[in-house]
């Protein structure tokens, strides 16, 4: 039986959607970390969210990348006046 070869545009489209659930992934992570800190940070919780916010850079870049792959990217959204300010 052949093996079906994926069009570079179907491996892009994975690695969108991949980077995509990276960044929910990640963005969960930020939320509980703020239902879980305490009003008085401590160097612990300092350190974790300095940790998180890092891996959110990188997945969002990533996911950046992905899209752009794609031809979908800030220019695209303010092409479309989707990437409209908000008061």
């Amino acid at each position: 039986m052949a093996t079906r070869r994926s069009l570079p545009e179907e491996v892009d489209l994975k690695r969108a959607r991949a980077a995509a659930k990276e960044c929910e992934d990640v963005a969960a992570q930020v939320a509980d970390f703020a239902d879980r800190m305490s009003p008085v940070i401590t160097p612990e919780e300092l350190l974790e969210f300095d940790e998180l916010i890092a891996r959110e850079a990188t997945a969002i870049s990533r996911r950046v990348d992905a899209f752009g792959r794609l031809g979908i990217g800030v220019s695209s959204l303010e092409a479309t006046g989707s990437g409209e300010q908000l008061p």
